[in-house]
């Protein structure tokens, strides 16, 4: 990219990732099955995936009790029994809903991400810092919980994590997109694309980690600047990733673009912190 001042929209960016990428086909190994979830908050959530692309959910017991709607999903399997899946609200605005369906140990970690409305995008970041924000207004919310049985204080989870602090990670996502990321700290990393359509460009942007298993982990981002989410699930066992970028389709803010995403891996190096 030639111009470093140039920030370009999410679905610009969902439009560079498409062609030949390296994104995981999708599995219907879901499909036909009904899962209940079980929430550390108290929710009870159940989710009817009655095709290989649409499920019904509705939230049983807890905060929201009665609500119901359909929605298109994707599903990726990440290994045995362990399963992406992916969903917009469409009833609200602009929130999505990731679920890391631990089918083995009968476990999930559900994220639920929301964009910032159109005046919240305008504030600027000298003012989110004056008012004790932080700097991203992209919100997002971990569940732990149970699938098919209630949620205990023995129910395993998948916990935080600082096992990827100090790596830095090249991500090939097509044969014309490829990022480098440092994962500086608990709170922290740094993207930098390294070739495509945000070439050039890069920040340091608020993130978060967890341990799925050996060598498995989600890792989730926050950027500041256009109001972008990330999910992926990296698995250092075959340096491969599977997830999604969600954002605003353009600058109008009138539509979503959720779009999923997968990326040969290769670690370049460790930084061992004393």
């Amino acid at each position: 990219m030639s111009d470093p001042s140039r920030w370009i929209t999410v679905g610009e960016l969902a439009q560079a990732f498409a062609p030949d990428n390296n994104t995981p086909r999708s599995t219907d190994e879901l499909a036909g099955r009904t899962i209940t979830l079980h929430l550390e908050n108290g929710q009870v959530v159940e989710h009817r995936f009655d095709t290989d692309a649409k499920l019904a959910w509705r939230m049983i017991e807890g905060s929201g009790q009665g609500r119901e709607a359909e929605e298109s999903y994707v599903a990726t399997k990440v290994r045995e029994d362990v399963y992406f899946v992916d969903f917009i609200r469409h009833l609200e605005h602009a929130t999505t809903v990731s679920l890391i369906l631990d089918l083995g140990l009968g476990i999930v970690t559900v994220l639920v991400a929301r964009l910032p409305e159109e005046a919240e995008t305008r504030l600027p970041l000298a003012t989110r810092l004056a008012q004790g924000k932080e700097l991203t207004a992209v919100r997002a919310v971990f569940l732990s919980g149970a699938v098919d049985k209630p949620f205990t204080s023995a129910t395993p989870r998948h916990q935080p994590t600082s096992e990827l602090v100090g790596k830095r990670v090249e991500y090939t996502y097509s044969p014309t997109e490829r990022y480098e990321h440092i994962y500086l700290n608990e709170d922290y990393y740094t993207w930098h694309c390294l070739l495509g359509s945000e070439k050039g460009l890069g920040d340091t942007d608020r993130c978060h980690y967890h341990k799925l298993a050996d060598d498995l982990f989600l890792f989730v981002w926050r950027e500041k600047i256009v109001p972008t989410l990330g999910v992926v699930v990296v698995d250092f066992d075959i340096m491969r990733t599977v997830g999604k970028i969600f954002g605003y389709q353009g600058s109008d803010l009138d539509k979503l673009a959720n779009f999923p995403v997968g990326a040969h891996a290769r670690l370049l190096n460790v930084t061992v912190r004393s």
